[in-house]
Parts: structure tokens; C-alpha cells; sequence
């Protein structure tokens, strides 16, 4: 199992400056090449403090000269917002510029508020985004598109930036929609799914399910590569683990403005409102990965056995949480949490 580092960008309050966010952000970045994760994520979120990063591409270009081997990529680009004559070229150049150091996320969005000011509809996001992935992986393959779909009239037109087609970089999907886990089966694309906050049982039916449309959609649930994102914090200090605790349950409780058509904010931050059925604290701090970094490596190890996941994407940047605690959260997970997970993780560099 590789290792990927998750990077969300969030915006906690008013006093937050959005350039900290990128310097701590790429400090991550670096520091998670120096442990040998395999390749660090970055998030595209539009329009709140859940996200400053509206462009996935662009922090991984940013990142490109910071780094030497770690991968880098979006997860995931929503592609029913792009142009995909546009993005297709975008992630050619993007491949172009890492020099084979990409990997693709993609999806199809979710929040409501983003596609209507997007003024794109909702309920066809699935076509959307099965129009422009086949786009893009022609373009990448090929050096050209020619493209007849229903929301797209492309006639023959070459990239310059890929005369001769790519070799296609390791792609990864976000989505259940059986359409999506099929093609993603058809083609051995990795799925992405996201733990959240309810605790191994729920993630492992989740799991299940997929395995379900993996086989449906002509693939062999046996040997279904899976990505598992998961939140990760490492601490020895109880009040810094209820914290974190807490940025988890703010991340939760987002959910309820994100999914609604006019979310409820003050500006560009969100409300944060209770769940309906939320649970004390004591459980979001159960069923993410925070504390001793011993207690972190059996809750991972368990989940590992459990969810066998050939790609884990640490979610480990709380908006919250200082640079100072990140990072060495951070160092703890890779000097002390990787030993302890042994020959479960596959790391390019010992530590």
C-alpha cells in the first residue's frame, strides 16, 4: 500500500492568512517526499473557506520545483465544470511540466451552490464527467480529440503539447455511480473513497459496495485496487487530540451547507451547524486516526487488514490546527506511525 498526502487548504477564520495556507501546505508537501509517501493530492473546492484552492493544477504546478520525487496531483479535478477541450490540454501541459510526476483524480463535484454558479446542472454531473474523461485520456493517448457526445461537438483537433500521445499517468476516481466504478473497473483506474467520520463498519460496507459494481462493471473485486482517505493526527497531548477532534467534526458538520443549494455563511466562511444525529466528540476522535502514534499504527493497521486498500490518502492538514502542530504531527507519523506499520505501507524511503 502507497502512501498519499491529502491537502484540503482550508480557511479557518478571519485571522487565517490564505498565503500561510500555501506555505504550510507546501511544507507538507516536502516533508512528505522526505518519508516517502508516493504522491501528494490537492483538493478543488469553489466559493467558501472549505477550500482556497480553486485550481488543483495550478498547486501542483506550484510544487513542481519544490520537489524531486514525490508525485503530484488533483483529487480531484470536477470535470463538469471544465471545458474539456480546455482541461484536457491543461493536464497534458500539467504531465508535461512535472515530467511524468502526475497523477489524475478525477470526479464529478457534488456541492450544489458550485454548479449553480457554474450554471451547470446537477443532475447530468455523471455524463459530464464520462464525456470529458474520455476526452482527456484520447487527448493524453492519442495528441488529438475527435469527440461526438451529447454535450460535446469536437471535431479533429491536435495538442501540441502531446504530439505523439502520452503514456497515460496513474489515474484515480472519485464516485459510486455504477457508470463511473465500471468504466474505472474496465479500465483498472483506482477508486477513491473517504472514510468520514461513522467508524470502520459503515467504511467497510461502503467498501463492499463497490466491490459489488467493480465486479458488475466486468472487473474482479478480488484484485480491485482501492484509494482509502483517512484523517490523521499524532499527538501525546490530550487537549491537542480533542482539537483535532474537533477540526473533524467541523469538517462534518460542513457537509450539511456544502450539500445544500444556497449554503448558510458569513461571507466566504460557513456556518457550522450541528449534525442531526451527531455523536459526542469522544467519537469523532474514535473513528479518526488521532492520538499516540502507537494507538494511530493499530487503528491503521486494523483498518488496513480490514479495507485492504492499495492506496491510503492521509488527510492530515486540519484547518485549525497551527503550522507548528501539523508539521509535527506530521514527524511523528513518519518517524514513529511508518515503522510501526512494517511491510503493510511501501514507502520510497526509509525512515
Amino acid at each position: 500500500m502507497k502512501l498519499g498526502l491529502f491537502n484540503l487548504m482550508g480557511l479557518y477564520d478571519r485571522n487565517t492568512s490564505p498565503t500561510a495556507v500555501v506555505d504550510t501546505t507546501i511544507e507538507t508537501v516536502k516533508m512528505a517526499e522526505d518519508f516517502g509517501f508516493d504522491v501528494a493530492w490537492f483538493a478543488e473546492h469553489h466559493f467558501t473557506n472549505h477550500s482556497i484552492c480553486p485550481s488543483s493544477l495550478l498547486m501542483v504546478s506550484r510544487c513542481i520545483s519544490e520537489t524531486k520525487r514525490i508525485r503530484l496531483g488533483p483529487a480531484v479535478l470536477a470535470l463538469p465544470f471544465y471545458n474539456p477541450l480546455r482541461i484536457v490540454q491543461e493536464v497534458a501541459f500539467t504531465a508535461l511540466l512535472t515530467g511524468g510526476r502526475l497523477a489524475l483524480g478525477l470526479g464529478s463535484g457534488y456541492q450544489p451552490y458550485e454548479f449553480n454558479r457554474f450554471h451547470t446542472d446537477i443532475d447530468v454531473k455523471t455524463e459530464l464527467m464520462l464525456e470529458a474523461w474520455e476526452i482527456i485520456e484520447q487527448g493524453l493517448a492519442k495528441g488529438f480529440v475527435e469527440f461526438e457526445g451529447r454535450f460535446n461537438h469536437i471535431e479533429h483537433t491536435e495538442l501540441p503539447m502531446t504530439p505523439f500521445g502520452l503514456e497515460l499517468p496513474e489515474i484515480f476516481i472519485a464516485g459510486s455511480d455504477p457508470r463511473v466504478v465500471a468504466r474505472a473497473a474496465q479500465r483498472n483506474y483506482t477508486p477513491f473513497m473517504s472514510f468520514g467520520h461513522r467508524g470502520l463498519a459503515p467504511a467497510a460496507a461502503f467498501r463492499d459496495r463497490l466491490a459489488e459494481l467493480w465486479e458488475a462493471g466486468g472487473g474482479d473485486a478480488a484484485t480491485m485496487p482501492l484509494g482509502v482517505q483517512r484523517y490523521i493526527y499524532v499527538t501525546d497531548d490530550p487537549q491537542d487530540a480533542q482539537h483535532a477532534a474537533r477540526c473533524v467534526r467541523n469538517l462534518a458538520r460542513a457537509s450539511i451547507s456544502l450539500n445544500a443549494n444556497h449554503p448558510t455563511k458569513d461571507g466566504v466562511f460557513l456556518r457550522l451547524m450541528p449534525l442531526n444525529d451527531e455523536p459526542p466528540l469522544d467519537n469523532f476522535m474514535d473513528n479518526a486516526i488521532i492520538g499516540p502514534a502507537r494507538l494511530c499504527a493499530e487503528k491503521l493497521s486494523r483498518e488496513i487488514e480490514a479495507l485492504r486498500p492499495t492506496h491510503l490518502s492521509c488527510f492530515m492538514g486540519f484547518a485549525g490546527v497551527g503550522r507548528t502542530e501539523t508539521l509535527a504531527s506530521m514527524e511523528r507519523f513518519g518517524c514513529e506511525v511508518i515503522p510501526e506499520l512494517g511491510d503493510l505501507v511501501d514507502v520510497a524511503v526509509s525512515h
